[in-house]
């Protein structure tokens, strides 16, 4: 076996690796990095799997991968479904990340990390089986961006899982041990017995170790602004009445909602005391169809692209509509907002929906009448009653403070590497 151990340095070296296949698995690594640059005697790398292969592949598969949402959600439901349920699916997870650890194993010497923090599966993966082959001292710690567990993200050799809630510590759970079965049934199969200590090598015998510190959110959603004051500012900047109920849209970073059919009927259903902010994201064409939308100086609708304002705007608001990603919802949840998810994608979105209605009684819809009846229900709400309930739903659900509790569990473990 070859070994790719390095001495101990007097600084940890801690690699962040995420993957670009939507912007949560970013944000959360982006949270990660502000918090543990923080640290002292430690140094902090940001990775990408797609920059382990050409750029052209990495671009051609996301574009293939947006399509397939936009166009037929049924086939990326389908795969999502495969890969959960079907232990086959592990054969081609595996050999996907033998593929990529060989084409990006130059740039993990070259780096020669201590820790390794993952916010996907393909990066968890790779870094099971480097661990495995190369570096069994490696620490590796997967950040889980949804309010779900993927089959996927449970490999070998990972040392701790950081959840959204400690509800999901029951699907680590029996993750690890439905490949410890089949792992011990293959073995079995192929007439591998258990090595001298009695476990077999590779094999996920103890579930690995769980904390539910929350997703990590950026520092911007750590802030616990006033949320009165936030109202009135938001107003006052709009000059919109200080009673006025305010809905934000969010579509994620790709502008994924479909905000102008949403944002046509909501302003078709309703009247009065209600107006409208939408975040196209990154979505410039999007941006373009609803400021057009918007109309003149005094229009009911505000309209931004990408913004640093979004903890602003998330706090100052009386109802978030988005769609169900992980990091969006636990951005709506440290700022207390009242939620309504549209129309979910099938996958982790709709695991994701599933999940934050029964444990935070967030509320959901799949068309747009429903959307305008539960807008109609919050809007009917007396102001001061609307603010009562988010300080409520902030200090009851709300974990800002995810990304601070792993660089206080990283200073830890420095301390005993």
């Amino acid at each position: 076996m070859d070994s790719a151990v390095k001495p101990r340095a007097e600084k940890l070296k801690i690699l962040i690796m995420s993957a670009p296949i939507g912007s949560g698995h970013q944000m959360a690594a982006n949270a990660l990095e502000e918090s543990l640059t923080r640290l002292e005697n430690v140094e902090v790398v940001q990775g990408n799997v797609f920059s382990f292969f050409p750029s052209f592949l990495g671009k051609l598969f996301l574009r293939s991968y947006e399509k397939i949402l936009r166009i037929c959600p049924g086939l990326y439901a389908m795969s999502y479904r495969w890969g959960n349920r079907n232990s086959g699916s592990l054969w081609m997870r595996n050999g996907i990340n033998s593929l990529l650890l060989r084409l990006g194993r130059s740039f993990i010497e070259r780096v020669r990390p201590d820790v390794v923090y993952s916010t996907h599966a393909t990066p968890t993966g790779i870094f099971s089986l480097y661990k495995e082959k190369y570096d069994p001292g490696l620490w590796l710690g997967v950040v889980v961006t949804d309010f779900t567990v993927h089959r996927w993200l449970i490999c070998n050799g990972v040392d701790a899982y950081f959840l959204a809630d400690e509800r999901l510590r029951g699907q680590i759970v029996a993750g690890a041990s439905g490949a410890a079965d089949k792992d011990r049934s293959d073995r079995e199969k192929d007439g591998l017995l258990p090595n001298e200590n009695g476990s077999e090598n590779g094999l996920i015998t103890d579930s690995p170790a769980c904390y539910a510190f929350g997703i990590p959110v950026r520092s911007a959603f750590c802030q616990h602004r006033d949320v009165a004051a936030a109202h009135r500012d938001l107003r006052k900047r709009f000059g919109w009445p200080k009673d006025a109920f305010v809905c934000l849209l969010v579509g994620g970073g790709g502008g994924m909602l479909p905000m102008e059919a949403i944002l046509r009927e909501l302003r078709r259903e309703t009247t009065g005391n209600i107006y409208f902010v939408a975040v196209a994201g990154h979505n410039a064409d999007l941006r373009k169809k609803l400021e057009a939308q918007a109309g003149g100086a005094d229009s009911h609708l505000k309209v931004f692209g990408f913004t640093k304002e979004l903890s602003q705007l998330m706090t100052g608001s009386d109802l978030v509509i988005t769609k169900g990603g992980g990091v969006s919802l636990a951005e709506c949840l440290a700022c207390g907002s009242d939620i309504a998810i549209y129309s979910p994608l099938p996958g982790q979105e709709q695991a994701n929906t599933v999940f934050v209605q029964q444990a935070y009684g967030v509320k959901a819809a799949n068309d747009t009448k429903r959307l305008a009846e539960i807008l109609r229900q919050a809007a009917g709400l007396p102001y001061a009653d609307r603010i009562q309930q988010q300080n409520k739903r902030r200090s009851a659900f709300g974990r800002p403070e995810a990304a601070q509790r792993i660089a206080e569990f990283t200073q830890n473990l420095h301390l005993i590497m």
